[in-house]
């Protein structure tokens, strides 16, 4: 999705979390922008959003993967280097243990796939196969990725679409 700072991009996969079992996890860059969505939503009455980051105690991280393992939270989020985690893997394969399904994976900002992916936040470059293994749908089939960005050129949104696409075939990373 490709609107303008303000054009409703968070609206859009927000109503579609609410309308849809399952949990949302979104893909933020940057803490501070994980802590005003958050933030955001409880000013609006949603609370059942939650994030985690390097910012928060290490209790604060549990708590919060408690309530994801318990499906406690619809909105979940994170930086992409999260799902190279091991035990943050461990997190979102007990989140499924538990019956609890993911719906969507939302990549906001999500130019950042292609000019910082390639540099140096190659985690991105991962994201595709990353949510596809690790972040199960209640049907098996692979998750739903959303990009969504202000400020992007018709190469740097092909080359979203490219890197998200993954190879689901070669999950090595």
């Amino acid at each position: 999705g490709l609107l303008p700072t303000g054009g409703g991009k968070s609206m859009t996969y927000q109503l579609s979390t609410l309308l849809q079992p399952g949990i949302t996890l979104i893909i933020d860059p940057i803490k501070s922008l994980m802590r005003d969505q958050v933030k955001s939503l409880k000013n609006n009455y949603i609370d059942c959003g939650d994030f985690v980051n390097s910012s928060l105690k290490r209790e604060e991280k549990e708590i919060a993967h408690q309530r994801l393992i318990n499906g406690g939270i619809q909105f979940f989020f994170m930086s992409p280097e999260r799902l190279l985690i091991p035990s943050f893997r461990g997190v979102l394969n007990s989140t499924f243990e538990n019956n609890n399904y993911f719906s969507y994976c939302i990549i906001d900002e999500a130019h950042c796939v292609s000019e910082w992916g390639h540099d140096f936040r190659t985690s991105y470059l991962f994201l595709g196969r990353n949510t596809t293994r690790f972040a199960k749908t209640s049907t098996g089939n692979p998750i739903t990725l959303f990009g969504l960005t202000a400020t992007a050129s018709y190469d740097v949104l092909a080359d979203i679409q490219r890197e998200l696409s993954g190879d689901v075939d070669n999950l090595e990373s």
